[in-house]
């Protein structure tokens, strides 16, 4: 082989190695075919001669991680930060102006040699590492806790209202509910007669437990249904609901209301059936179709003690009936249950009305006290499921659907009230007399 056919081979090798060092290939001359090949042996003499004369850079300590390009000066190839910016991931900067004064030069370095001698100054990048959602916590889990310390700190609100004729153990119950004397006796003695009044009473009370403070509003209606004539005897209690609402809504629109307003919307209404065995009353039926669109009702059988087992069965089929068919929904609605309560809510609703007892006395069983009432044949044991339902209505009412009794009241019956407020206010022409000083 002659030395022409000898520098040719070495020409072509030294291209075949640019190339798959560099990633340039010559097809990228618009130039192609064997005219583009001519050109470019012609051209990488110029090139290898220039590397042969550039001394090698030393390289840094740790080159494994430095991320450095290099920028030619004169002859010697100095390295500066590279920028983080640039995505390219090798570059040989070569000075043109070495290359065309080494034209003259005729043998081509060793190419082996020289892309040993320029490995140092290839471009290397460090690709950042992502972030694992499992190994850095931001923090929410703590709203939770921020929660809770604000809602300890202002304390909780419950306003009751229980509607009933006299005599049905509506005060000893809800002293039973809460294990407090809340409400005072509207029978002061055994077969006395009972107080009829049709007044509105309001007994408020702050009720601690564990941190956990409750502020108690209670509003009895003594003396509804006792009367001969109990036309329209409802009503004191209707009015008294959409008159909290309505002063609520004043205070929403109040230019300058407090930070917090303070609620006394009624929650819940407990409703007491007489225990007479049969169904509801006219009297009942008229007043729970007034007062389901305006509060949440939980109707209960008072006395249950006084009914055997299956006369409490069939009394409250009789009285599930009597709802269903007047339309009356009562409280948990089956429309606005969430699919997770769905099945606690149903377990309720089946038990409805409830059939309870109450009372304020402690007695003896086996070494453990209990509330209880003593009859002749036996004790019933107040807080007992297989005596009567007062377990099930105590956990209704305060352990599992407190807060959603209070989130329905103004979500629903509030905001019902409010659109006709306002609908009436809008649809009615302001009487500009009643806006002169003598009339505010």
């Amino acid at each position: 082989m002659s030395a022409e056919g000898g520098r040719s081979s070495n020409t072509r090798n030294a291209v075949h190695e640019l190339t798959r060092q560099f990633g340039r290939e010559p097809t990228n001359s618009p130039v192609s075919g064997p005219l583009a090949n001519l050109i470019h042996q012609k051209s990488l003499p110029k090139i290898l001669s220039h590397i042969a004369k550039t001394p090698p850079v030393a390289a840094p300590p740790d080159v494994e991680n430095a991320n450095h390009s290099f920028i030619p000066t004169g002859n010697v190839v100095k390295p500066y930060p590279a920028d983080p910016d640039d995505t390219k991931t090798q570059e040989v900067m070569v000075d043109q102006t070495s290359a065309s004064e080494s034209e003259s030069d005729e043998s081509p370095p060793n190419p082996v040699t020289s892309i040993a001698q320029i490995r140092p100054t290839l471009r290397q990048s460090v690709q950042p590492s992502k972030i694992q959602s499992s190994d850095y916590v931001i923090g929410l889990d703590q709203l939770q806790e921020q929660v809770r310390r604000l809602a300890l700190r202002r304390g909780f609100t419950l306003n009751i209202m229980v509607v009933g004729r006299s005599g049905l153990g509506k005060s000893t119950l809800i002293n039973t509910l809460f294990r407090s004397s809340v409400l005072p006796r509207t029978c002061t003695a055994s077969g006395s007669e009972p107080a009829k009044t049709t007044e509105i009473r309001t007994t408020q009370t702050a009720i601690h437990e564990n941190g956990v403070r409750l502020d108690l509003t209670v509003t009895d209606t003594p003396g509804f249904g006792d009367r001969i004539d109990n036309t329209n005897c409802w009503e004191p209690a209707l009015e008294y609901i959409n008159d909290q609402y309505e002063k609520y809504l004043m205070e929403e629109q109040s230019a300058q209301r407090t930070r917090w307003i303070h609620d006394t919307r009624v929650h819940c209404c407990l409703y007491f059936i007489p225990p007479t065995g049969h169904g509801l009353r006219p009297l009942d039926l008229e007043v729970l179709q007034q007062l389901h669109n305006v509060v949440n009702v939980i109707p209960v059988i008072a006395k249950a003690d006084t009914l055997t087992l299956d006369e409490r069965q069939e009394f409250k089929k009789n009285i599930q009936l009597d709802l269903a068919q007047h339309r009356i929904e009562v409280y948990p609605f089956a429309k606005y249950d969430h699919p997770d309560d769905y099945a606690v809510n149903e377990s309720y609703r089946k038990m409805v009305p409830f059939a309870v007892v109450g009372s304020e006395q402690v007695h003896n069983v086996m070494g453990q006290m209990v509330l209880g009432r003593q009859n002749g044949w036996g004790l019933v044991q107040v807080e007992d499921p297989g005596h009567c339902e007062f377990h099930h209505l105590r956990n209704l009412l305060i352990r599992n659907r407190m807060q959603d009794l209070i989130e329905l009241t103004s979500a629903i019956h509030y905001e019902a009230f409010r659109r006709r407020r306002l609908m009436e206010t809008n649809g009615t022409m302001i009487d500009m007399c009643s806006l002169n000083e003598s009339h505010i």
